[in-house]
């Protein structure tokens, strides 16, 4: 049995163009190419979607002292010359 569905999309000439143009330039298909730009976008609001819904219990003074904590766990090194600001 397959994992996968069919999908119909209206989608304008232009972009078709485009797409079958850069999945063309890239040596894939076009469905592989837009399978990839699909999910690529979709995973950033995804990730966002998760971390709001992490966060929206938490209180700002929380989540700063856990951070403090962890800051303070690492360990002080001098600053490399070639990265001091003004060199």
């Amino acid at each position: 049995m397959s994992n996968t569905q069919v999908v119909t999309i209206r989608i304008p000439k232009d972009l078709k163009r485009r797409l079958e143009r850069e999945a063309k330039y890239q040596g894939v298909s076009l469905n592989q190419l837009t399978n990839y730009l699909i999910n690529s976008q979709l995973t950033q609001p995804e990730s966002v979607s998760v971390l709001e819904s992490r966060l929206s219990n938490k209180s700002v003074g929380d989540l700063k002292r856990k951070a403090r904590k962890i800051m303070s766990q690492v360990p002080s090194r001098d600053v490399p010359r070639w990265d001091k600001k003004g060199k």
